[in-house]
């Protein structure tokens, strides 16, 4: 194609306006560790008729976390759960630390796990909001300014994270199970935020699922060494 051409066919392009604007990511908060509220005990004794559903509510809450519970403690079937026997439940950061989390995505880790603290702590007072409105599925509503920064906090600490996980260091292979997971959770909650209701009855239920499978599937790829 000449020169003259080209420029044409830019500007044509450019005039249609389908050239697409760069999307930057967001910077990853800074978070340590101790930012992040710990379960009420590091280690549990399971109690006669406790459940790793049970276990998981007390101490990540949500009993989505329940596959996270069994894997972190060598549980592979949530009936081989015993009377008596203990079980650690630290906090999310610390069990992927200690599960051999290699240290350059410490940083990630400990940011996915601020948005699960602040999602968790704000999403009663969303779900008070909601059903208030008597918005039903498929409508919008208003959301206080306060639940909205917190929702879109979250996504966007959740691209950043993902930003992070999708270039692994030399030798490692990027957690797409857990990449997946909480690209679907970011695109959640930055429809939750405009105040969509999408599914009433389990709008909330599944986003908890994307984050109780996103943390599974991390602690799976840290145990697999980062494969």
């Amino acid at each position: 194609m000449r020169p003259a051409l080209i420029t044409a066919s830019l500007l044509t392009l450019s005039a249609c306006g389908k050239i697409p604007t760069k999307l930057t990511t967001p910077p990853l908060p800074k978070v340590a560790i101790a930012d992040i509220p710990a379960p009420p005990a590091p280690t549990i004794i399971v109690e006669k008729g406790s459940t790793l559903r049970d276990i998981a509510a007390a101490a990540y809450h949500s009993d989505t976390f329940s596959g996270f519970v069994g894997q972190l403690n060598g549980i592979p079937k949530p009936e081989l759960l015993k009377a008596g026997a203990t079980l650690k439940t630290p906090s999310l950061p610390v069990a992927l630390r200690d599960a051999g989390l290699d240290p350059q995505y410490q940083p990630a880790a400990n940011a996915l796990s601020k948005a699960w603290a602040d999602l968790s702590a704000i999403l009663p007072d969303y779900l008070r909001v909601r059903d208030a409105s008597g918005i039903r599925d498929g409508g919008r509503f208003a959301l206080p300014e306060k639940i909205k920064k917190v929702l879109l906090t979250c996504a966007e600490t959740l691209d950043a994270a993902i930003n992070v996980l999708q270039h692994p260091g030399a030798g490692h292979v990027a957690p797409r199970a857990t990449i997946g997971s909480f690209k679907e959770a970011s695109t959640t909650l930055q429809s939750m935020a405009k105040g969509n209701v999408e599914s009433f009855d389990y709008e909330t239920f599944i986003l908890e699922q994307k984050f109780g499978r996103g943390f599974t599937n991390l602690l799976l790829w840290v145990q697999n060494h980062h494969k």
